[in-house]
């Protein structure tokens, strides 16, 4: 998870802006059901 942390700070760097907005961050190794189907919604700002 720390990689996570580390690797969102380095973009938040590059891109300028700041983290201490609200975000979320989720990571898992696996899932408890591996027939479990999952949805992601997700948002991506990419500098000009």
């Amino acid at each position: 998870m720390a990689q996570l942390g580390d690797g969102a700070l380095r973009a938040a760097e590059k891109l300028g802006f700041d983290l201490v907005r609200p975000i979320t961050l989720v990571g898992v190794a696996a899932l408890g059901e591996p027939d479990l189907l999952i949805e992601v919604e997700a948002t991506a700002v990419l500098a000009d």
